[in-house]
């Protein structure tokens, strides 16, 4: 009695599985944002990094609240001596760029609050222990409702599904004060193999060969 020959695995599904989705900008869900502080007694809020609140077609609004975060200040809850803000992007995804709109606070014109020297670092896990090359600082908005924000995409794609802003110094605001308008990041989840799926295309390719020299 003949053997039965295994069939033939899907080579090219399993190919297409492994196509990674196309890029898109990644949804943060609110409360999936932590700063070091916020001021209090006003809105500004970190989640306001990232709802959406104040932009309109790619430009933000010089309107301050509900729009943009800002930290705890001189006389305003107290110096924030270790300012920085954290992004958890609920899963693992490969970042390709991410836009970020500075402290567009005015009138008057309080951009200065923004951020300044920074350190992106970023991770699989809260533990962090990366750093994005090349990014030390981050552009002074403008002060008008035009504001378009500023793009980072000359880095090498990363998987993270935490992101942190670690900020250095502002750029020269009054009573220690750094803010953010808006963040966003694109990217798309994280290609990770099956365990099983090199050991199904050997055994496929067998199977073929097995037929072959039938």
């Amino acid at each position: 009695m003949k053997s039965k020959t295994p069939p033939l695995l899907p080579l090219a599904a399993l190919a297409l599985a492994a196509i990674p989705a196309q890029a898109a900008l990644i949804s943060i869900a609110p409360g999936n944002v932590t700063a070091s502080t916020e001021i209090p007694g006003f809105n500004r809020i970190d989640d306001h990094l990232v709802d959406g609140s104040g932009l309109t077609g790619g430009q933000h609004t010089t309107v301050v609240e509900p729009n943009m975060w800002l930290s705890a200040g001189t006389s305003f809850g107290g110096d924030d001596l270790d300012p920085f803000v954290i992004f958890d992007l609920g899963a693992v995804y490969t970042i390709n760029s991410f836009h970020v709109w500075n402290y567009n606070e005015a009138p008057p014109n309080l951009t200065t609050r923004g951020v300044n020297g920074v350190t992106v670092e970023y991770g699989a896990t809260a533990g962090l222990g990366s750093t994005v090359p090349g990014i030390t600082n981050f552009a002074q908005a403008d002060g008008l409702n035009t504001y378009a924000g500023e793009d980072f995409s000359g880095f090498t794609p990363f998987d993270a599904q935490f992101i942190k802003f670690d900020i250095n110094s502002n750029h020269g605001g009054d009573n220690n004060f750094y803010g953010l308008s808006e963040v966003q990041f694109d990217g798309e989840l994280a290609v990770v193999p099956e365990p099983t799926t090199g050991a199904l295309a050997g055994l496929s390719l067998l199977a073929l060969a097995f037929r072959r020299r039938r």
